[in-house]
Formats: structure tokens, C-alpha cells, sequence
């Protein structure tokens, strides 16, 4: 069940991030509200399916790493949380309109700066700080898992995104920086998922401690 569960939430993963990826491309030429909330819509579901991922990957670590296991998982939980918040807040809230402007002006993920863009942001970092524990527990036995691992790991650095909102930044977005900067992220982080799915596909039910 372990297995199904890892590989099932590594598949949603992959699909999550490969329409965001889609989602993204299209923003670069044309500004699509439907795009723009399915975007929305699958980065929340990534973040439930990273979660799932996360604690089956706890179940197979090695007990000398079980604080690590279990640190991955807390930062994921937290990070699906606040991610959660974010874009169900963009696809009711503020698709809809349903408060004052100034108010939606502070719950809009589109305004660079914004209340609601600083706690994305925020959720990232988490999310990095996550996939760095879970690498840390990950047991490679071939070429495919030791990838795996290294890109947890190396996906880890991405935490400085969080202290992004500390900076001074414009008001609204300018520029295409910010989508090609997160297609960047996606090309990085589909092949986790990727493998991630094959090293599930692959593991032993008998490697569990």
C-alpha cells in the first residue's frame, strides 16, 4: 500500500507540474484567465500530492534518519497549508471579486508584494526546506535514486525564495521575469517528480524498517 500510495502521489506531482508548466507557457504570450486559475488549481493539488509523497518516504527511512523523515513531512504540511490558502483564495475570492478592492488588492497573487504573494513565496521556501529532509532520508540503491536524491537536495536551495518579500519590489509585476523564473523552477523540479515515480515503481515493499 506504501508503494501504490508513492507512486499514485509522485503521478499527480508529475501531472500537476506539467500543466503549470503548459500553464506558464501560454501566460507568456497571452493573458488567459482560465489558465491562470487551472494554474492555481494544480499547484494546490501538488502541494496535497508532495505531502502524500513525503510521509510514504518517511516510512522507508532508516531510524537513524527518522528525524529528518519526520522534519520533511512537518515543513510539507505546512507548506501545503499555506499554499492551499493562497490559491483557493485566487480562485474564490478573488476570482469572483466577492470583497472590498482594497482588500482584494492585498489577497491578489498577481500584485508582486502583496499579503497573499509573500505567503506564497513563504510556502516555497518551506517546500525547498522539505525536499532537502526527504533527501536526506532517501536510501539510493541505482543511478535513478542517487539523481533523485541530489535533486532533492539541491532543490533545498531554493529556500531564499522566502526572504524574496524583504526585498523592495514594485507594486504590480512588471515583465515576463517572474513566469520564465518559474518555468525555470518547473524544468528543475518535474524530473524530482519524474524519478520520484520510478523509484517507487522500482522499490521493494521489503525495504520498509
Amino acid at each position: 500500500m506504501n508503494k501504490k500510495i508513492g507512486f499514485v502521489s509522485s503521478l499527480a506531482m508529475s501531472g500537476a507540474v506539467a500543466i503549470f508548466l503548459i500553464c506558464l507557457v501560454v501566460a507568456l504570450f497571452a493573458q488567459n484567465i482560465f489558465t491562470e486559475n487551472l494554474s492555481y488549481g494544480v499547484c494546490a493539488v501538488l502541494s496535497w500530492a508532495w505531502v502524500a509523497s513525503a510521509c510514504v518516504h518517511s516510512c522507508y527511512a532508516k531510524s537513524e534518519r527518522s528525524a529528518a523523515a519526520k522534519i520533511g513531512v512537518a515543513l510539507g504540511v505546512i507548506y501545503s497549508t499555506i499554499i492551499s490558502i493562497v490559491y483557493f483564495t485566487q480562485i474564490t475570492t478573488v476570482l469572483h471579486k466577492s470583497v472590498d478592492e482594497k482588500i482584494l488588492q492585498a489577497f491578489s497573487f498577481t500584485s508582486a508584494g502583496s499579503w497573499l504573494f509573500n505567503l506564497d513565496l513563504l510556502g516555497y521556501g518551506l517546500l525547498a526546506l522539505s525536499t532537502f529532509f526527504v533527501g536526506l532520508t532517501l536510501h539510493a540503491e541505482n543511478k535513478a535514486d542517487k539523481a533523485l536524491k541530489i535533486l532533492l537536495m539541491l532543490h533545498g536551495a531554493f529556500f531564499v525564495c522566502m526572504f524574496v518579500p524583504v526585498l523592495p519590489l514594485p507594486a504590480t509585476n512588471q515583465g515576463n521575469g517572474g513566469t520564465i523564473a518559474l518555468i525555470g523552477w518547473c524544468l528543475f523540479f518535474l524530473p524530482i517528480c519524474i524519478l520520484s515515480c520510478l523509484h517507487y515503481k522500482n522499490l521493494k515493499e521489503t525495504e520498509k524498517n
